[in-house]
């Protein structure tokens, strides 16, 4: 159905200040398939769609597309303002090629399919973006285009029109037609999508699945957590016994820390000398370091040896979603509940990464921002 190619050879010198919006960008998109563009903002995502339906002309490089294309990229792109939602219809199907009887036929459904009522009638200037979004789908849709580019006009629209929409698009593409869709919901990307690429600062980084997309694109989302230096060259005297050395995680079935998976937390100390009555915790913390999110208390009470130890705990079930987390530690006095030494407070934190096996549950988790997960029989 369509192509884009490109060619680096013999392209203008850019000038100060300016930078390729797409550089290197190739795919290629059969009947019936439809594709997701993937990405941080200004990754090049809208530019690829306009390039793709004519608006811009690439300086390099050619695209080349079977068969007839609708497009909506900006909410109202292609609408008279001055026209009523109606004349709209009438002013779009003739730009295609159609004449009044092979309109005809169309209007009615593309109302209904809208939603908007008698406000079809209004001068579309007066529609709110949403009712802009509504008319500006069913026109591009239901004019039956070969290829079906979406940029994001959905996401103004409620969450009933946004459900009628992703029906439409699975029954456009049982039917062989093709769409590319830009979209930050996630979830309207796994609905529709087979593929998916990854634009980073104009650049083709990725091409797969669009579940695999997704989940290397959140991945990159994720803040990298500093980790602390621990209690290494700290000076320690009576008044400050121990110091807190490291705070590791470590499977113990597999080869990285997964969630529901079974881990050991090891917390190494140093100590100049022995002390008794001794309790201590770890809490795992949000990668800002701003919310706990689980933790656990050990009131012993236990003994500290002198020199370089350790002490353990089992977690049975990691109830952490995939993700980059800090661990915040402490030993305390059983006596007067005061902390010996902690890190993870004036301090980074200790960092924890949790993985697991890229699914469409876990692209759902990181959507939802989900931190932890709940042990469910599902019952009928």
């Amino acid at each position: 159905m369509g192509e884009v190619f490109p060619a680096n050879a013999g392209r203008g010198q850019l000038r100060k200040s300016e930078f390729w919006g797409l550089d290197d960008v190739s795919f290629e998109l059969r009947r019936g398939e439809s594709l997701a563009i993937v990405g941080a903002n200004g990754a090049g995502k809208s530019t690829l769609l306009k390039v793709i339906n004519g608006l811009i002309k690439p300086d390099a490089g050619r695209v080349r597309i079977k068969g007839s294309v609708g497009a909506l990229i900006e909410l109202g792109i292609g609408l008279d303002p001055v026209l009523s939602g109606r004349e709209n219809i009438y002013m779009r199907a003739m730009l295609l090629g159609l004449n009044k009887q092979q309109i005809k036929p169309l209007i009615d459904p593309i109302i209904d399919f809208t939603g908007l009522g008698d406000a079809i009638e209004m001068p579309v200037q007066f529609y709110s973006s949403g009712m802009s979004a509504r008319l500006a789908y069913a026109v591009a849709a239901h004019l039956n285009p070969d290829i079906l580019l979406v940029d994001e006009v959905l996401a103004v629209g409620d969450m009933e029109f946004q459900r009628k929409c992703i029906n439409h698009m699975l029954n456009y593409l049982s039917g062989g037609g093709s769409i590319i869709l830009v979209s930050h919901a996630m979830n309207q990307i796994q609905a529709v999508c087979q593929r998916g690429i990854l634009l980073e600062k104009g650049r083709l980084t990725f091409s797969g699945s669009a579940v695999d997309t997704l989940d290397l694109y959140f991945e990159q989302q994720i803040p990298r957590v500093e980790q602390t230096d621990g209690g290494f060259g700290q000076n320690l005297s009576p008044d400050k016994p121990v110091a807190i050395e490291s705070v590791t995680i470590e499977p113990t079935k597999t080869d990285i820390v997964q969630t529901g998976s079974e881990a050991v937390l090891t917390l190494t100390y140093r100590a100049i000398q022995p002390l008794e009555n001794i309790g201590w915790a770890f809490s795992i913390w949000t990668h800002e370091g701003m919310t706990c999110i689980t933790g656990a208390i050990c009131f012993g009470p236990i003994k500290l040896q002198k020199g370089v130890h350790s002490l353990r705990a089992k977690l049975r079930q990691m109830p952490l979603t995939p993700g980059e987390y800090g661990i915040k530690a402490v030993v305390f006095e059983l006596s007067s509940q005061q902390p010996i030494d902690h890190v993870g407070w004036d301090n980074a934190p200790f960092r924890l990464q949790v993985q697991n096996e890229t699914s469409i549950e876990k692209n759902a988790q990181f959507m939802l921002q989900q931190l932890v997960t709940v042990d469910v029989d599902w019952m009928n």
